[in-house]
């Protein structure tokens, strides 16, 4: 097979323990590959190795298939949020104003209980706050202040600044961060300092708080600045090497990143703010998520991305995802443009261990990740993990290949090694090893059945009236489970590409240009004033995406929002606002949505018609598009002998595992029903069917589960 220059595009998806690759030709046809993630050559082999494999797919080598063949690759990765989550960012110094140096270390008083499971938050004993993400002694407060109208109250004392910024470098800094009250306002001092930081220590990577978060809330922008510096310096690194990689294989047209925003950026405009990658895999899923709902023709969608090392969890409400107020990594809390995706350490990896003060199972957060890896991977692990257990109770096929790579770095698993490991739980357990199996999976089920249920009642949502989206390697495996657990009769499986489903999510996204402005203006509301406001945002926008509307030559989108709250309340929605000049009705209109909005997340009960409204923020988006809009969800349909054969497979404790139909699922026709008990194995995951379910394949190639009435 061959193709014409220039009518492929790429994208790679960076986790926690595989590295996947999509790549779309124009007419729709789609070709995919797996590769160990490999944080040992900073990610370079996962990289290159998934892309030679989906290359391999369409006849092409991993050099031939740069021969100006590509015309986009996207790129979306953990690289950012592993160098926060295992402490190994740039030596930060933190410039603040004067009196505020312990912003980070007070955490608003919320450190303890950030991030923490709703058992966990009373147990003060066991709760710590993490360690700071600058030590205290890198911490330096300016003389300056800026009120918050924007007015310069002091000005900034330069040579305090160069003082502090000299000891700083020579204590070992190579980043700085510079987070000063109220520069959302008047960015001024901030830019002088970045002048100045950069004349002492040139090599420097320098983070400014109005470039890197535009909302108020000095301890959420302080952290987001901060570990926008932390990761720098490793992730514009990285970046280098792989644009540098790709120009020698003959990729020419610029690396695009995705972002946590739900777009993608050029590089050069990425590496500015690294912040904004953490997360973008997930995000990419949404993406496709909200693809697949329109097809489907539903609007409200729960998606799940189950991987090797978390699953991950985000909404889709009216066919948008919901936007985050802050974003929580680790027990930090900062607030960037981001698409709300919450996470927990429950994946294929989670290591299952036996806890000595109750003898009882449990089921991470630690993770066997790339490596070792789960122990059936042969790679050195001994741990027992969810990918193990699922092995031996026959939900995973044992001729499966992990990962498609052509290097001879893919994964034939070996269930022996699986139930040796399992074996280290069974003892203290006096369980058979197939009930510590069913255990592992069960405990692994009810941990994700918990964070479903947090985000989806937690935000006044009925899980029932949601179709859930299962995807990642080892998701659908597990989306029965998860799924029952609060009443969901109804999952989709995305297709053959379910196990790189980010990665087709980041192929389908389009250039997005971000800005936002923080607001305080209570009803009624001046639309002359809004539209003023809105027009600057454009304005800068347009500026900004000057050169990539130029390169596509494309029709550009504009998009408006803005978040709404009841007057002295802290619950925000986001509403949209319609183009061209905002008037009354327009106005009345979107007060109308968010009151909609905010009776149906909160209760009529909540809804206050006599209190103003207040709009805290205006935000604007351009969108350019260029993803691959065509891209289809199978690479084939139809193949002849789609039941496989029997399996011993076991679905309940207690009871031996019996011989359990197992379908080809690339080989499912259209309309074809397959009822459980059974097990749908794919190239690169699996889909477990239990007694009272069944699935049936949807002409686009999609596995509809769902549950008979009563079961």
């Amino acid at each position: 097979m061959s193709e014409a220059a220039g009518t492929l595009t790429a994208a790679v998806d960076i986790g926690g323990t595989f590295t996947d690759c999509i790549i779309v030709a124009d007419d729709g046809r789609v070709a995919y590959g797996k590769a160990l993630s490999s944080p040992a050559d900073d990610f370079q082999s996962g990289f290159f190795g998934s892309l030679e494999a989906a290359a391999g797919q369409l006849g092409h080598s991993n050099e031939d298939l740069f021969d100006s063949l590509l015309k986009l690759i996207s790129h979306g990765s953990t690289v950012a949020t592993n160098i926060v989550v295992e402490e190994r960012g740039a030596n930060v110094g933190l410039l603040t104003t004067l009196g505020h140096e312990d912003t980070l270390q007070m955490m608003r008083g919320v450190g303890r209980i950030t991030g923490e499971p709703p058992e966990n938050i009373l147990k003060i004993t066991e709760t710590f706050k993490p360690t700071p993400l600058v030590p205290r002694h890198h911490v330096a407060g300016l003389v300056e202040r800026v009120d918050s109208t924007g007015k310069v109250l002091v000005e900034l004392d330069e040579a305090g600044l160069r003082e502090a910024v000299t000891a700083l470098a020579a204590d070992g800094c190579d980043a700085f961060a510079v987070a000063l009250l109220w520069s959302i306002q008047n960015p001024t001092h901030e830019l002088r300092a970045r002048e100045i930081i950069t004349e002492i220590a040139p090599d420097a990577f320098v983070s400014v708080s109005h470039e890197t978060s535009k909302s108020v809330g000095e301890y959420e922008r302080t952290v987001a600045t901060v570990i926008n510096a932390l990761v720098g310096p490793r992730t514009s690194q990285y970046l280098s090497t792989l644009d540098d990689r790709l120009g020698e294989l003959g990729f020419e047209d610029g690396l695009m990143l995705m972002q946590s925003h739900g777009g993608m950026v050029p590089l050069q405009h990425g590496r500015r703010l690294p912040v904004l990658t953490i997360g973008s895999g997930p995000v990419g899923g949404l993406v496709g998520t909200q693809r697949l709902a329109a097809d489907l023709g539903v609007p409200d969608v729960i998606a799940t991305d189950m991987g090797g090392t978390s699953f991950d969890v985000g909404l889709l409400k009216d066919g948008e995802p919901l936007v985050a107020l802050d974003t929580t990594l680790g027990k930090w809390n900062y607030r960037v443009p981001a698409v709300e995706v919450l996470s927990i350490g429950a994946g294929g990896g989670s290591i299952a261990w036996v806890d000595p003060q109750g003898t009882s199972l449990r089921v991470g957060p630690h993770s066997a990740s790339s490596n070792p890896g789960p122990a059936c991977y042969g790679r050195g692990g001994e741990e027992p993990t969810v990918t193990d257990a699922n092995l031996v109770l026959g939900y995973v096929d044992p001729e499966v290949v992990f990962g498609t790579a052509a290097d001879g770095r893919s994964i034939h698993p070996d269930r022996d090694l699986a139930e040796a490991a399992i074996a280290r739980v069974v003892e203290p357990l006096g369980l058979s090893i197939v009930d510590a199996a069913l255990g592992i999976v069960e405990i692994a089920n009810t941990k994700m059945a918990n964070l479903l249920e947090n985000v989806v009642i937690g935000r006044g949502f009925d899980p029932r009236d949601f179709l859930l989206v299962s995807y990642g390697g080892s998701g659908p495996l597990h989306a029965a489970g998860y799924a029952r657990a609060l009443g969901i009769d109804r999952i989709a499986i995305p297709g053959e590409v379910a196990s790189v489903w980010s990665a087709f999510g980041i192929a389908l996204s389009d250039v997005r240009y971000h800005a936002e402005r923080d607001v305080a203006l209570l009803s009624p509301f001046d639309p002359a004033a809004m539209q003023s406001a809105y027009e600057e945002l454009e304005a800068e926008l347009l500026e900004d995406s000057a050169g990539e509307r130029e390169r596509t030559g494309g029709a550009v989108q504009i998009r408006r929002h803005a978040r709404m709250r009841y007057e002295w309340q802290r619950n925000e929605l986001e509403v949209e606002l319609p183009l061209g000049e905002l008037d009354e009705a327009a106005l009345t209109a979107a007060t109308g949505d968010f009151e909609s909005a905010y009776g149906e997340r909160y209760g009529s009960a909540a809804l206050l018609p006599g209190a103003r409204l207040e709009i805290t923020s205006l935000r604007a988006e351009v969108l350019i598009p260029v993803g691959a809009s065509k891209a289809a969800r199978q690479t084939g349909q139809g193949a002849a002998g789609t039941e496989k054969t029997t399996r011993l497979v076991a679905f309940e404790r207690g009871a031996e595992p019996a011989p359990t139909k197992v379908y080809d699922g690339n080989g499912l026709l259209a309309d074809q029903v397959v009822p459980g008990p059974a097990v749908i194995d794919l190239p690169t995951t699996g889909i477990v069917v239990p007694a009272g379910a069944k699935v049936t394949r949807s002409p686009a190639g999609d596995f509809i589960l769902t549950f008979e009435e009563g079961t």
